[in-house]
C-alpha cells in the first residue's frame, strides 16, 4: 500500500497587476489542503518573471518579497526535456557551490494549480508550458483560458448561443509613434453604439476582473480612460452604462461530477460599480468553514449570498447561463460568472467569466447545496486535474500519423 503523500505545487504571483491578489489565493489554496492527503510545494514567481520557493513563501507576513529577502528562498524552474522522462512533473532548484559552481537537485511534485490572475497565468500561457512540460494541472485547458480571458471574443461566443449580454465597441492601442483618435471613436461610438448615450463603460479586453474599469462622461473622461488601459492592454472594450446597476456572481464546476453551480452572491457596494479596491480590500463579514481561516483575498469582500429579495426564476436563469456558458467554453476547475442586472426593468446580461477567480471561489461553494468546505473543494480541483491529465494522452509518433519521412 503506498501511503505517499500527493504533492501539490502552487503557483501564485506572477507577471500580473493582479500579482497581490494572487498571493492571497495561492496562499488560501495552500492552507486549505488536507495535511493527511497532500504536500503543499508553494511556487512565487516574482514581478521579474524569477521562480522561486521555500517554506518562508507560506508565511503571508513576509510579502511583499523584496530583491535583497530571496536569500532565504531557492531558484527554481520548470523541468523540461530528459529531467522529464526521468522523474516526471518536477522543479529543478539551482544553488551556488564551491568556486562559483552551480549546482542542481530536482523536486518533484505531482500537480500543479495555477492561482495566478490575469497575464500569464489565466490566459492560456502558463497552461500551454504544463502541458508541454508533460505537468497536470488544475483548472482550465489553454484554449479554454486563452479565450475567456479575451472580454470580447467571450462575449461574441455568448451571444450566438442566446445568452444576453451588453453590446459593445472595440477600441485599439495607437500604433507606436501616433496619437489616440478620440473624436474618431467618439463618433463611431455614435454610429455603432447609435442607442446608447454617454456615461459609457471601458475596461481593458484582457484582464482580470474590475482592474482598469472606468465610467466616462464625456469625451475628454473617455480619453483619460483609455491612455491609462493601453498602459495595461494593447485593446479597451467600450460598454454602455447600466442605470440601476446589480450584480450577481456564481460559481460552476464539474469537479464533483456533473456540472453544479455554487451559492449566488450579490455583491455590497458603496459606489456604482464594484472596482478593483472594493471587490479586494473590502472588510469581512465572517469566518470560512475551514481549519484554520484563510489569509484575506476575494473572500473578504462584503456580500449578501443568496440574496432573499432574488426572484426564484432569475436565480435559475443566473445558474442556466452560467452552466451553459460552462459547457460551450469547455471549462474546468472552479469558475466564477459574473452578470450585470437592471435593478429596475429585472434585465440580466452575462458581464464575464473568470476561469481562475480570487480565492478559487470557495465562499460561494460554502454556502451551496450540499455545501462544500475549502478543502473538499481543493481535493475536487485537484482529482479532477488528473483526470484531464490522463484525458489529454495521446500518441505522437509519426509512425502514428503515416507522417514518417526518416527511417
Amino acid at each position: 500500500m503506498n501511503d505517499r503523500k500527493t504533492s501539490v505545487a502552487v503557483i501564485f504571483g506572477g507577471e500580473s497587476v493582479e500579482h497581490d491578489v494572487s498571493i492571497l489565493t495561492g496562499l488560501q489554496f495552500l492552507e486549505a489542503l488536507d495535511q493527511d492527503k497532500y504536500t503543499g510545494l508553494p511556487i512565487y514567481v516574482a514581478s521579474d518573471g524569477s521562480w522561486w520557493t521555500g517554506d518562508e513563501l507560506l508565511k503571508r507576513s513576509n510579502y511583499p518579497i523584496a530583491k535583497e529577502d530571496r536569500d532565504t528562498l531557492t531558484s527554481v524552474r520548470l523541468s523540461i526535456g530528459q529531467a522529464r522522462s526521468t522523474f516526471g512533473p518536477a522543479l529543478v532548484a539551482s544553488s551556488k557551490g564551491l568556486l562559483g559552481k552551480v549546482k542542481e537537485r530536482i523536486i518533484p511534485f505531482d500537480i500543479m494549480v495555477p492561482a495566478i490572475h490575469g497575464s500569464f497565468g489565466e490566459d492560456g500561457v502558463l497552461q500551454g508550458l504544463l502541458e508541454a512540460a508533460g505537468v497536470p494541472y488544475v483548472g482550465c485547458g489553454i484554449l479554454a483560458s486563452a479565450t475567456t480571458i479575451n472580454k470580447d471574443f467571450t462575449k461574441n461566443v455568448l451571444s450566438a448561443m442566446g445568452i444576453p449580454v451588453l453590446p459593445h465597441m472595440m477600441a485599439h492601442r495607437p500604433v507606436m509613434g501616433t496619437h489616440l483618435q478620440t473624436r474618431e471613436i467618439s463618433d463611431r461610438l455614435g454610429t455603432e453604439m447609435h442607442s446608447h448615450k454617454y456615461p459609457f463603460f471601458v475596461k481593458p479586453r484582457q484582464l482580470g476582473s474590475s482592474i482598469g474599469v472606468a465610467r466616462v462622461n464625456n469625451e475628454e473622461e473617455l480619453t483619460t480612460a483609455l491612455l491609462d488601459i493601453f498602459r495595461l492592454d494593447s485593446a479597451a472594450i467600450i460598454e454602455p452604462f447600466v442605470p440601476n446597476l446589480v450584480e450577481y456572481n456564481v460559481a460552476v464546476s464539474r469537479a464533483f461530477g456533473d456540472v453544479r453551480a455554487s451559492a449566488i452572491e450579490r455583491p455590497v457596494k458603496e459606489t456604482e460599480f464594484l472596482d478593483f479596491k472594493a471587490k479586494y480590500l473590502a472588510g469581512s463579514d465572517g469566518s470560512p468553514k475551514l481549519d484554520a481561516a484563510p489569509s484575506e483575498g476575494m473572500a473578504s469582500l462584503n456580500r449578501d449570498i443568496n440574496p432573499t429579495d432574488l426572484p426564484r426564476d432569475k436565480a435559475a436563469l443566473i445558474r442556466t447561463h452560467a452552466c451553459d456558458a460552462f459547457l460551450a467554453l469547455e471549462l474546468a476547475g472552479s469558475v466564477r460568472v459574473d452578470f450585470l442586472g437592471n435593478s429596475e426593468t429585472g434585465e440580466l446580461w452575462l458581464n464575464e467569466i473568470n476561469t481562475i477567480p480570487g480565492s478559487f471561489a470557495y465562499f460561494l461553494w460554502q454556502h451551496a447545496e450540499p455545501e462544500v468546505t475549502y478543502s473538499e473543494l481543493a481535493g475536487a480541483l485537484i482529482d479532477e486535474g488528473f483526470r484531464k491529465f490522463e484525458g489529454r494522452r495521446r500518441e505522437t509518433g509519426a509512425d502514428m500519423g503515416g507522417g514518417t519521412i526518416f527511417n
